[in-house]
């Protein structure tokens, strides 16, 4: 298990710094963070998910990669990723809960803007629970919502990576 740590950590450590940098460029530039670093992690998961497998079946493993094996270190790449990233989208908030706050009227003020089209394409009631979800989010709502935006498409991103990767040498 440690080799397949010890291949995965640099490249989900580096995504993760990545997706950091990447909130807090969005901050000084005075653009929603929250949001925009959703989307920049769809962005880099799979990036960093082929780095690290490609670079554990031929660093480590010796050209040689089974699927279970790509899984193993995809898995440590986007969940130190999703980790770091949420942990510290946490406690940017505690410190800066304005963030938060920005964040949950941006989400408000664009569901009051849209509400004639998803009134007609959902329902009444579901734009109310909607709308009743979004005025009682809390920080640890946004917390998790970032590490299962980043764990879930990595889990999707590994498998199709691995099955790509695989290779197992004829001796």
């Amino acid at each position: 298990m440690n080799r397949y740590f010890n291949a995965a950590y640099p490249f989900g450590f580096t995504a993760g710094i990545l997706c950091v940098v990447g909130f807090l460029l969005m901050y000084l530039l005075e653009i929603e963070p929250i949001s925009m670093v959703l989307v920049f992690g769809y962005i880099i998961t799979p990036v960093f998910v082929f780095i690290g497998i490609k670079q554990f079946r031929d660093k480590f493993n010796g050209g040689e990669l089974f699927f279970g094996q790509g899984m193993t270190v995809g898995f440590f790449v986007y969940t130190l990723m999703a980790v770091i990233s949420a942990t510290f989208i946490g406690v940017f908030i505690a410190f800066e809960p304005e963030v938060f706050e920005t964040f949950k009227s941006m989400n408000i003020n664009l569901l009051n803007e849209k509400r004639d089209i998803l009134v007609e394409q959902l329902n009444q009631q579901a734009f109310d629970e909607t709308y009743v979800n979004i005025q009682q989010m809390t920080t640890w709502d946004v917390i998790m919502n970032d590490f299962l935006r980043k764990v879930i498409p990595g889990l999707f991103f590994t498998i199709l990576i691995s099955i790509i990767l695989k290779r197992t040498l004829n001796t």
